[in-house]
């Protein structure tokens, strides 16, 4: 199966930047990496490219996009995992890994989803993380998760908003809910994983 791990990043997470690019350094599984920068300006993006420079990533490309400086967090973010979307549909991957610069994971993390994506043939894998604003509350966002191709052929992250009535009404409720309930409402499967993948460290 080839990966893509695809990333949403800000200036704002340089806090723990060096750390996650050291952490996917080090993944077991091959992958490519792709990192859409929604900073203010694309100044950040010299920095990210030292980091990979630092930790020997090669396989990567950073791109920037351009937003305005008073969007929404949610649809900052949502606006990003679209550009990540139209480049695996661009090119010949099987799956995305989304996984949030701020998440911590064993090296064996990504080859675990993938192992229980191809034995349950299930179009998403999505691993429990942990709430920080309800610490010990499990949160099934799209923090560390795998997506099949399939999933991203059918469906996009851009809300229209009044095209459907399940549709959510606001950004924050975009993301791995809404995804989740479309892939029900045509007949697919999806799979929530707990304790797989351990441990996971939210910075």
């Amino acid at each position: 199966m080839k990966v893509l791990i695809g990333t949403p990043i800000h200036i704002y997470k340089d806090y723990c930047m060096e750390s996650w690019i050291q952490n996917v350094s080090k993944l077991e599984y091959p992958a490519d990496l792709l990192l859409v920068d929604n900073s203010p300006t694309p100044d950040y993006i010299e920095k990210v490219k030292g980091y990979c420079t630092k930790y020997g990533i090669k396989n990567y490309k950073i791109k920037y996009l351009n937003l305005p400086d008073d969007q929404e967090t949610h649809e900052r973010v949502a606006r990003s995992e679209e550009v990540i979307r139209q480049e695996i549909l661009a090119k010949d991957y099987d799956a995305w890994f989304c996984w949030e610069c701020d998440q911590l994971i064993p090296n064996d993390g990504l080859g675990k989803l993938v192992k229980i994506m191809e034995s349950g043939n299930f179009m998403m894998v999505v691993h429990n993380g942990w709430s920080k604003e309800t610490p010990g509350e499990a949160d099934f966002g799209l923090a560390v998760a795998l997506l099949k191709r399939s999933v991203l052929e059918k469906y996009s992250f851009i809300l229209e908003f009044g095209t459907d009535p399940d549709m959510p009404n606001s950004w924050i409720s975009a993301g791995a809910p809404w995804i989740e309930k479309q892939i029900i409402r045509d007949g697919g499967n999806f799979v929530h994983v707990d304790g797989v993948i351990r441990p996971i460290y939210h910075l």
